[in-house]
């Protein structure tokens, strides 16, 4: 992610072009660890279940061939009255998961 002129850009890359992990490991025997314990730290889950994946080409499992960003304002602004309007354009496409949450119920708000 990146903010210029135009405003804040989250941008997906290819995990292989973005990080050490081949092509042959994205289909069979490689963990991804984002746990502070084992891995690089950068979980942001409450539940450590959700940050670790092993790529299983028995089972049909591949780590997401398209990596982005997750960015959160949690502990950063509080806002008690009025409203926050966001405008995106979001992006289709395989293994794209476009979604905006609310900080306050974690569920995603209405896209027209």
């Amino acid at each position: 992610s990146f903010i210029d002129d135009a405003g804040l850009h989250i941008v997906p890359t290819i995990t292989t072009e973005s990080t050490g992990i081949a092509e042959a490991q994205l289909y069979n025997d490689y963990t991804l660890n984002l746990t502070q314990s084992g891995g690089d730290g950068s979980c942001t889950s409450d539940d450590y279940t959700q940050c670790s994946i092993r790529s299983n080409g028995t089972t049909g499992l591949v780590l997401p061939p398209v990596r982005s960003a997750r960015l959160s304002t949690k502990g950063k602004k509080a806002i008690k009255y009025g409203r926050v309007e966001v405008v995106a354009k979001m992006p289709r496409g395989d293994w794209l998961w476009p979604a905006i949450w609310q900080v306050v119920s974690f569920r995603p708000w209405n896209i027209h």
